[in-house]
């Protein structure tokens, strides 16, 4: 089906440094082109990782053209075996509309990533995953785009934003299934969201990449081509199984030392303040309440705003100037949920050290990690094709080759602010006696 796709929808050639030459269809070509994504080349995907990094100024706008490219592979294979059971035009419906997908899952994102969230859209009530699907919607250069171009492959402005909106399993309970086939659409669910969706993939190659933390080997090819369509979800090939536990290796390394560096979160705790406070000057409602608004909200245009100028932690950020550095860390690996939050062990130290040591003097930090990577469920189907019919097997995503892992990495790092130096052995002597009595178990 991909030969005769190839001859007959124009498309250009891109190249991209993780996976060489890739494919943009003149629709996805255009869409890249609106400014609400090109916004994404102002909003880096690892803001604070390039205060530790060099090399990781990278954004979501490569990212998001990776997991197209990806979605269009991973489609590809798990329908291709189904071809007289799924008419071309049914193949070209969900091919067209997964590669949609990866490329806009994003478009959501304002400055700073996932700190944006925390500080700005969960306190509306909303996240990045509901601005993306509102901007293919309300954004009228990308809502004509999708009308006008796809409309014969039966994928408007209103399906792809019901793809983006739905965050968890749960909400494909009403798909149809695939074709002829008896399998359920409910099953691409996992491309994007699964086990070893395309995402977690291209983050995983393209952030190893860029700074060079050297995490970021994996057969991620394996995975795919080992990929079925099983009934509602995605099982993998039983020979598989050693490249899925790779990647979670790749997983738990790369958190540990990208995302969770010390520094990172130092950086990401300034720039939470930092908009938080912006947020009571500008009020970021007026710009998530309209898609227009929203394309010139990135990383770029928020330092310029007259209103949030004298804001202290915007001229620390632009300078580097942190004034935070960690003095204490405890991790463990938890067959549970995290025993205690930051706020909780704030509020315990808080009532040790009393009027003693002022507001600001040091923060707790729990950057946890759940092992499992996929949410709300717990076994990744296994296919023995080795027998004839295949097996089915449920393997808990824990049970690796390796041996079995924690449910959670749980991080307790303690940073003190450089300006009250003259606190320090109290506030560590507070931790030490909220945080398990000082207890060094680790778990890495």
């Amino acid at each position: 089906m991909l030969t005769e796709l190839g001859s007959s929808i124009p498309y250009e050639v891109i190249k991209d440094p993780i996976y060489g030459y890739i494919r943009l269809y003149e629709h996805e070509g255009r869409i890249v082109n609106t400014p609400s994504f090109q916004r994404l080349r102002r909003i880096k995907q690892l803001y604070s990782g390039q205060f530790v990094y060099p090399g990781a100024t990278h954004t979501r706008f490569s990212h998001s053209l990776g997991v197209m490219h990806l979605s269009g592979l991973f489609i590809s294979q798990i329908l291709e075996p189904y071809s007289t059971d799924i008419p071309k035009d049914t193949f070209l419906h969900y091919f067209f509309l997964m590669r949609l997908w990866g490329l806009t899952h994003d478009l959501g994102h304002g400055p700073f990533s996932h700190i944006f969230d925390q500080a700005v859209l969960e306190k509306q009530g909303i996240n990045h995953e509901y601005m993306s699907s509102k901007i293919v919607q309300e954004d009228d250069g990308i809502a004509d785009i999708i009308g006008t171009t796809l409309g014969r492959f039966s994928i408007t402005p209103k399906t792809l934003s019901e793809y983006l909106g739905k965050s968890t399993r749960e909400e494909w309970t009403s798909a149809g299934n695939i074709g002829n086939t008896n399998h359920s659409e409910m099953a691409l669910y996992y491309v994007l969201k699964g086990f070893y969706s395309v995402d977690i993939i291209d983050y995983l190659l393209r952030d190893n990449y860029n700074t060079g933390a050297g995490y970021g080997s994996f057969d991620w090819q394996r995975l795919i081509l080992h990929s079925h369509l099983h009934k509602n979800e995605i099982a993998l090939d039983k020979k598989a199984r050693d490249a899925l536990d790779a990647l979670l290796l790749s997983r738990v390394f790369s958190f540990n030392t990208i995302y969770y560096h010390r520094w990172s979160r130092a950086v990401d705790h300034l720039t939470r303040d930092f908009l938080e406070k912006a947020d009571k000057k500008i009020d970021f409602r007026n710009y998530t309440q309209d898609a227009e608004k929203y394309s010139i909200l990135d990383e770029e245009s928020i330092f310029h705003m007259k209103e949030i100028k004298r804001i202290p932690e915007r001229e620390m950020l632009l300078k580097r100037q942190i004034p935070f550095r960690e003095i204490d860390e405890v991790k463990w690996g938890l067959p549970v949920e995290i025993p205690l939050t930051a706020d909780d062990i704030e509020r315990k130290m808080s009532q040790r050290l009393g009027s003693k040591v002022p507001f600001g003097a040091y923060f707790v930090d729990t950057p946890n990690l759940p092992l499992n990577p996929m949410l709300g469920e717990r076994q990744v189907c296994i296919l023995d094709k080795s027998e004839s019919p295949p097996v089915e097997s449920y393997v808990s995503i824990r049970d690796t080759s390796w041996g079995e892992m924690a449910d959670f990495a749980w991080n307790v790092r303690l940073y003190l602010n450089l300006n009250h130096k003259a606190s320090e052995t109290e506030i560590k002597s507070a931790f030490d006696a909220v945080v398990k009595g000082g207890k060094r178990d680790s778990f890495y």
